[in-house]
C-alpha cells in the first residue's frame, strides 16, 4: 500500500511539472521530471526493471499515437505556434511515459478489470486534459462537449490496452 500512494504522488508531481512546463514552453522541465517519475518507479521496483522500462516506453508511444490523432481531429490545440501543430509534443510524451509508472504502480489493482479500467479512463482521461487546460497547457475545442466526448472515448478504449500491455507481471508486483 505504502508504494501505491508514493506512485500516486510521485506521479501527481510529474504531472504538475510536464504540464506547468508544456504551458511555459519549458520542454526540458517536463522531460527532466518525467525521467525522474521513471527513474524512481525504476530504482524502487521489485520486479523486472527492463520489462517496466518498456511498458513505459511502449506507454509514451501510444501517448504520442493517441494525442497526435486528438491534435489532428481538433479534440484540443497546443498553445503559441507549435512547430509541427498535428504531433504530440515532447512534454506531452514525457507525461504519458510517466503515466506508464502508474500502471503497474499505484494503478496495478485494474489488471484483468478492462470493463472498469475503461470506465476509469472515460472520467479521469478528459479531467487530466481540462486540467492542463485550466494551467495553460492545451486548448480544448470550443465546444467543450465535443473535447469531453472525444476525450472520454479515446481514454475508454486507451486504458484497458494499458491495462492489458501492463498486466503482463502486475499480479507478481511491479514499478512503484
Amino acid at each position: 500500500m505504502q508504494s501505491r500512494i508514493i506512485n500516486v504522488i510521485v506521479f501527481q508531481a510529474g504531472w504538475f511539472a510536464c504540464v506547468w512546463g508544456g504551458a511555459h514552453d519549458l520542454t526540458l522541465l517536463a522531460v527532466a521530471a518525467a525521467s525522474m517519475v521513471v527513474g524512481l518507479s525504476l530504482w524502487r521496483s521489485n520486479a523486472d526493471r527492463l520489462s517496466d522500462l518498456k511498458l513505459v516506453l511502449v506507454v509514451a508511444g501510444i501517448g504520442w499515437c493517441v494525442d497526435s490523432v486528438h491534435l489532428y481531429f481538433g479534440v484540443f490545440a497546443l498553445i503559441g505556434v507549435p512547430r509541427f501543430p498535428y504531433l504530440c509534443p515532447l512534454w506531452l510524451v514525457a507525461l504519458w511515459a510517466a503515466f506508464g509508472t502508474t500502471l503497474r504502480g499505484s494503478l496495478n489493482w485494474l489488471a484483468g478489470r478492462y470493463a472498469l479500467s475503461a470506465l476509469l479512463g472515460a472520467v479521469a482521461g478528459p479531467m487530466s486534459y481540462l486540467g492542463g487546460a485550466q494551467m495553460g497547457a492545451v486548448i480544448p475545442h470550443p465546444n467543450r462537449v465535443f473535447t469531453v466526448v472525444a476525450l472520454a472515448a479515446g481514454w475508454a478504449i486507451v486504458m484497458p490496452l494499458l491495462v492489458w500491455l501492463a498486466q503482463g507481471r502486475a499480479k507478481s508486483g511491479g514499478a512503484t
